[in-house]
């Protein structure tokens, strides 16, 4: 049975919150390859199958783990190497009953990623086989609670590759077959709740049993205690007990038209919701002020983890296009044959494998809205033609249409790389570069934004606390002075990431040096080192002194009482106590 169907987007749940919080990318395939979860570059090839020669196939055969962190040694053997775009990954089997049934993998798509998943090797692979631990235990769930039965596994194998809503009951309306998209629109639990041989109207009231048969409907059920708009149609089947059953096909008609959709990402974030007080990010909020008030087309750029997706949901929930659809695309993350029908959708029948009725792109599902397009740089070429249209005379032609579609969008972009290079050396046309850059906005990198990575830092401690139910904690004095001198590459995120090992490692109210990641800490031995070479043995040797009679100061308090305890804890006299704090 696909066990691993079942919990299907209850996994892609998970493999998304550890993908954020990790900075990696997460995937998992069942026994036949099938990729079923996936993040980010993942994301895009759920449903793919992997190649038989592949590390996920090797790990499905032997059930034994695969590190892979250079691509030499492991992929030699594999017949997508060459078009592969993994920098590194770790995967691990995942049993039920001794017996591997799928592969849980942690993956890099990116120089940054495969340098976190390279330094914190041990850390990443604990959580990759816990993870992977927390799957197996929601298969155990599953079958403690629904007793699932072997002789079932051909019906459900069938079920669970429909992407509708299937329902199979008995002649006592009781359910014996339910997929995994039923379960995610009915919100149903599985592993704590048991369903199987229990009555459908448990789960669904208002449902009529007696319709004609293959006839679709629309109608109103009630779900949870809310009413809900659905289109569904039962059939009669005969299994193999040659007992006549029901099978119930739906699906809400919100996603049948597309309204969910076109409200993805429309999180209420505004302008006061960034933190800094430096002037170069006050100057950036200021100038995305005066312009969300516009309809002027956006460029947004500034480096990996500067918070450009941040500025430009402000943007969008400050215009007057607040009411209209958020929509957000990062132009690097989807394979090159399939972002034009991401894009601009398609017309029923374009291609093999198509949607029988068509598909809206996302431009157009940003219709009377704003439009987000991240790693516009990344955007094929030959696509840069179509996108300019749209800039120039507000229309789209869907892939294998034969009309132009009006549309009303508004263009935000953003970008880490240098538009103007690329336009020089022929990789970005120039006229495309001219109507998004309209209004550039750069994004400082963190270093140059003075205190705000403190700022920054006293709320990502407190979120991070919460979280983790941790008594709040604040930065040790050795380690505020660290980041005052790092230079924070990875900006913003690198610095979430950084904080949450750091407070995940304290034992106390204290993040200290030890507790961030081995690779800070070697930034903080390697400026120590920088000291030393510069500085003579006296000149360390005063700094040393400086350092501890601040640190103790700090403890014991400025007042004269403060003073009198340092100077017996230092063991020497008050007076010369006071002659080296005035030197």
């Amino acid at each position: 049975m696909s066990y691993l169907r079942l919990i299907q987007y209850k996994m892609q749940s998970l493999a998304e919150t550890v993908a954020l919080a990790l900075n990696v990318e997460v995937a998992i395939a069942d026994k036949n390859l099938t990729r079923i979860v996936g993040t980010g570059d993942f994301y895009t090839k759920i449903d793919d199958v992997c190649a038989d020669d592949s590390l996920f196939a090797r790990v499905l055969q032997t059930g034994e783990s695969i590190i892979n962190l250079t691509r030499d040694k492991e992929c030699m053997k594999c017949s997508n190497k060459d078009s592969c775009l993994e920098f590194a990954n770790m995967i691990y089997p995942i049993k039920e009953n001794g017996e591997t049934i799928g592969v849980l993998a942690f993956a890099s798509f990116d120089p940054e990623q495969a340098s976190l998943i390279r330094l914190k090797k041990e850390e990443y692979f604990n959580m990759l086989k816990k993870t992977a631990g927390i799957v197996e235990q929601e298969i155990i769930n599953i079958k403690m609670t629904n007793k699932l039965k072997k002789d079932t596994t051909e019906v459900n194998e069938i079920i669970n590759c429909l992407n509708k809503g299937i329902i199979i009951l008995n002649s006592n309306d009781e359910i014996i077959h339910i997929n995994s998209k039923a379960l995610q629109i009915l919100n149903i639990n599985i592993s704590h709740q048991k369903i199987i041989e229990r009555n459908i109207n448990k789960f669904i009231k208002n449902i009529k049993l007696s319709h004609n048969w293959n006839e679709e409907i629309v109608d109103l059920w009630t779900i949870n205690d809310r009413k809900v708009r659905v289109i569904y149609s039962i059939n009669k089947i005969v299994l193999g007990d040659n007992e006549f059953s029901l099978m119930i096909s739906f699906d809400f008609m919100s996603d049948i038209i597309n309204l969910v959709k076109t409200h993805e990402n429309k999180e209420k974030i505004y302008f006061k919701d960034i933190i800094g007080r430096s002037s170069a990010i006050l100057k950036a909020i200021n100038k995305s002020k005066i312009v969300a008030s516009t309809d002027s087309t956006i460029l947004i750029e500034g480096k990996s983890g500067t918070g450009k997706e941040l500025f430009a949901k402000s943007i969008h929930n400050e215009s007057p296009r607040r009411d209209g659809p958020f929509i957000a695309i990062n132009c690097a993350s989807i394979p090159e044959n399939l972002i034009e029908s991401e894009l601009f959708g398609y017309e029923k029948g374009a291609f093999t494998g198509a949607n029988t009725s068509g598909k809206k792109g996302k431009i157009e599902l940003a219709n009377n809205g704003t439009i987000f397009l991240d790693e516009i740089g990344d955007l094929p070429i030959y696509l840069q033609t179509k996108l300019l249209r749209v800039l120039q005379e507000r229309t789209i032609d869907r892939l294998g249409g034969e009309k132009y579609i009006n549309i009303n969008v508004r263009v935000i972009s953003a970008t880490n790389k240098n538009l103007k290079k690329m336009v020089a050396e022929g990789e970005f046309r120039l006229d495309l570069y001219y109507r998004l850059n309209v209004i550039p906005i750069n994004l400082p990198c963190l270093k140059s934004r003075e205190d705000d990575v403190f700022l920054l830092s006293e709320y990502i401690i407190e979120s991070l606390c919460k979280k983790m139910n941790k008594e709040k904690k604040f930065l040790s004095l050795e380690v505020r002075d660290l980041f005052s001198k790092y230079d924070w590459p990875g900006n913003i995120r690198e610095l979430e990431n950084v904080l949450e090992h750091g407070v995940c490692f304290s034992m106390d109210k204290f993040i200290r040096i030890e507790n961030l990641p081995e690779y800070i800490q070697e930034e903080k031995n390697a400026h120590v080192l920088e000291i030393v070479e510069e500085k003579s043995l006296e000149d360390l040797k005063i700094d040393f002194e400086k350092s501890v009679i601040t640190k103790l100061i700090q403890k014991y308090g400025d007042s004269v009482e403060g003073k009198k305890l340092v100077a017996e804890k230092l063991e020497i006299g008050l007076t010369t106590l006071y002659r080296k704090i005035n030197e």
